[in-house]
């Protein structure tokens, strides 16, 4: 026999967390254990078995409510009662919830990040927030506890167990019930059920099983109702295609539940992926630093109403009153047409939503001449049209307002002379928005067309592949991709080939855009592709570990496929063909060089920081130049022997590959801007630094560390004797080859991908959508 567990769900009016006398029990809230689950009584009481197993009670909160203490209270057997008061949520409505998905924080510092969150759930209305695991080992955890829970977040704030939640105790999740309760729970808000299920397994052994877990989760969802919406909680993707929980011995199928929405995290990467109209799979990286893949930093805001997930919206923390004027800058910063003058700013502000941006253009005095009302081309980018004025050739200032959900409002002026700078190398010819953001495609110029893919970590239909002319940047065709396309296109006889995330390869025609044939590679597999793939004689090379594959360009016909490797993250920088080899490689994992013709593993190097693989490799006739964790090393080609090595520390931990001139290796860094080394002996000859990153995606890069974050993803250009490149800090450059300043162009939005050029044709492409063309105008 074991003792009952007696108690009510009351409504807290006074909310001292006490039920008292005026106070009424609530019906028909669900209590588990873990193990029995049953609702209350008509008084709002129940009486729950013993179960010697149990470690916590725990009430389903219903929507429309949340506890006025916690959602669980550890069973003790000096407790005669065991209630729980819940409290009115305003913030959530029958029909529509707003929420915040943050995960892999993994940290013990407090950062901006916390008061974003925070701020952002106030002001927006977001009615809880949804931690999907890995706060990070014992400091981690504590810290979490102490400073991001639901009294300080002003919302309900719920935990996940991660693998590295499962820590050194007792048992494994021993301290993740000491500070946040148990590991499975259930709860509702808004017109959703929500279910919260711990990793299976991690650093130290759990006490749980997922039998456990799938026997409490079929109770639970049988007091469900049917209509209702599901969200699936869990650390990682634990179920197949089919959503199909399994156990050793049980299983469920979340489908028959009406699932809609499962979250996760784990991979430290975005990706979305499924349909909001079936079941939406959610990941996103951590709030407070790059992925493991350079993901960008964001928190997740997902809006759900009856039918499921109705909008997703990554929000990038650490940036307040953002506010750019990209043209008109001067006179060769400007584009005009006639009696218009083209006006392009970046807006963006992590905590508020922007209603309205106008640009005003103003007189010595101050008086407003013009007004233009600026319309929301991307998430950063917004666009408009002035009129032009008699005084337009004079020096002008240009006001540009912004106006805030909140109803706040920020104003920033601008200088902009339209007489041309003589000194500038850069005229900006054209300019255009694809309304999604791009990754690491940089812009493919094949004849007069400029090709350009996207990403959608929203799941909003917005990956596609963009063909523009490239006299003007009007569009020529949109071909919509199922997945986000991170990295560069490949081209080969009139034909586009991209890989997206997905590991699918779609070969489209670049006239028409239409898709002449398409090949799934990796099945949709974890982690998702992200590195570049590319083109020699006619062989398309892309992939990664078991699907590592060189495909006929024509018709996708696998020539060869990896079977000598797998494991690891992706590698987000580009794959290297020479003439005889593939050079490639996996995060975590080793640099791999294989046989290109065979696709035979020749030689793999994982020591040195060499398992380290963000970035690419270049080569010259005998030597491969890569940069491991924090060093830049020359390897040879037959052996991948150490041939020399940098000897300075740098945080190599990005997307592009080094650039080899006559003398010089230039190689981009995660923290100091880029670095140039002398090619005989790999000692550093100079270093450019750039500003502070917008956003931080090289791989653990944070502000919180309070050291400065000057990221450069894009690999260095070398052209016209000038060396060009984009970095995070939103700012195009053009440098001499021993370091100096030529010139450096305001976009506003952090540029990841490399800068193309053509001719005298510069092509940029930023983070925000925008692709601009640039004359060089003494090339």
């Amino acid at each position: 026999m074991y003792a009952q567990y007696q108690g009510h769900v009351f409504l807290d009016l006074d909310k001292n967390k006490k039920m008292d006398r005026n106070e009424k029990g609530m019906p028909g809230v669900v209590i588990s254990d873990g193990y029995d689950v049953l609702p209350t009584a008509a008084d709002g009481s129940f009486s729950l078995k013993g179960n010697e197993k149990a470690k916590f009670l725990f009430v389903r909160i219903p929507a429309g409510y949340k506890a006025s203490g916690t959602h669980y209270i550890k069973i003790d057997p000096k407790l005669k009662r065991y209630d729980f008061g819940l409290t009115l949520d305003d913030k959530q409505q029958g029909d529509n919830l707003r929420f915040i998905q943050i995960t892999d924080t993994e940290t013990p510092l407090y950062g901006d990040w916390i008061d974003n969150i925070r701020k952002f759930s106030q002001q927006q209305q977001a009615a809880l927030i949804m931690h999907t695991g890995d706060i990070c080992y014992e400091p981690g955890m504590e810290f979490h506890a102490r400073q991001v829970n639901s009294q300080l977040m002003g919302v309900p704030t719920y935990y996940t167990v991660g693998n590295h939640d499962l820590v050194k105790g007792e048992y494994g999740e021993k301290l993740f019930e000491d500070l946040f309760g148990p590991v499975y729970y259930s709860f509702e808000a808004g017109p959703a059920h929500f279910v919260v299920t711990p990793m299976p397994g991690g650093d130290y052994a759990a006490s749980y099983n997922l039998d456990q877990v799938i026997a409490w989760l079929k109770k639970d969802l049988a007091l469900k109702a049917k209509d209702k919406p599901l969200v699936f909680i869990n650390h990682d993707l634990i179920v197949g295609k089919d959503f199909v929980m399994k156990g050793k011995t049980d299983s469920i199928d979340l489908k028959q539940y009406n699932l809609k929405a499962y979250l996760y995290g784990h991979w430290h990467n975005n990706y979305s992926f499924g349909s909001r109209d079936g079941v939406a799979v959610i990941s996103t990286n951590a709030p407070n630093k790059g992925g493991i893949d350079n993901s960008v930093a964001q928190f997740m805001v997902i809006d759900m109403d009856k039918n499921g997930v109705r909008n997703i919206t990554p929000k990038y923390p650490y940036l307040s009153d953002h506010i750019a004027l990209i043209y008109p800058q001067s006179g060769l910063m400007q584009i005009s047409n006639g009696q218009k003058l083209e006006i392009g700013a970046s807006v963006y502000h992590t905590e508020k939503s922007v209603l309205s941006v106008y640009a005003k253009l103003l007189n010595e005095q101050g008086s407003v001449l013009k007004t233009a009302t600026l319309n929301k081309a991307s998430d950063w980018n917004w666009r408009g049209t002035l009129m032009s004025t008699a005084s337009m050739n004079q020096k002008q200032t240009i006001l540009l307002e912004v106006n805030y959900g909140d109803g706040t409002q920020a104003l920033k002026k601008f200088g902009w002379n339209n007489e041309p700078a003589s000194s500038n190398l850069l005229r900006l010819t054209w300019s255009k928005n694809i309304g999604s953001n791009i990754w690491k495609s940089s812009p493919l110029v094949q004849g007069q067309r400029v090709y350009v893919a996207s990403i959608d970590d929203a799941i909003g239909g917005k990956s596609k592949i963009q063909a523009l002319k490239a006299q003007s940047g009007e569009t020529i065709w949109t071909f919509h991709t199922q997945n986000s396309v991170k990295q560069k296109l490949a081209y080969s006889n009139g034909l586009i080939l991209a890989t997206d995330m997905g590991g699918t390869v779609y070969a489209i025609g670049e006239k028409d855009g239409k898709l002449v044939w398409k090949k799934e590679l990796s099945g949709g597999r974890l982690p998702g592709y992200v590195s570049a793939g590319v083109v020699r004689d006619g062989i398309y090379y892309t992939g990664a570990g078991n699907y590592l594959s060189a495909l006929k360009a024509d018709d996708g016909t696998i020539i060869w496929q990896n079977r000598d490797w797998n494991g690891g993250e992706g590698m987000p920088g580009e794959l290297l063909i020479t003439n005889d080899y593939l050079i490639t490689g996996a995060n975590w994992n080793s640099l791999f060089v294989h046989d290109r013709r065979s696709g035979k593993l020749l030689w793999k190097r994982n020591e040195d920081g060499l398992r380290f693989r963000t970035g690419g490799a270049s080569a010259d006739s005998s030597s491969f130049y890569v940069a491991g964790l924090n060093n830049v090393f020359q390897l040879d080609q037959k052996t991948g022997a150490v041939i020399n090595r940098t000897q300075s520390q740098d945080d190599f931990k990005v997307m592009a590959s080094p650039l080899l001139t006559e003398s010089l290796l230039i190689m981009p860094t995660a923290t100091d801007g880029i670095k140039a080394f002398d090619r005989g002996n790999l000692t550093e000859k100079w270093n450019f630094r750039t500003g502070e990153a917008l956003i931080y995606t090289s791989a653990y890069s944070s502000p919180d560390q309070h050291k400065k974050v000057s990221t450069v993803e894009s690999s260095i250009r070398y052209a016209a004797g000038k060396l060009f490149f984009g970095g995070s800090d939103g700012y195009l450059y053009v440098l001499s080859l021993d370091g100096t300043l030529v010139q450096k162009i305001n976009l506003g939005t952090p540029i990841l991908a490399e800068v193309t050029i053509q001719g005298n044709e510069v092509y940029v492409a930023d983070f925000a959508g925008n692709v601009y063309c640039f004359t060089m105008t003494n090339s």
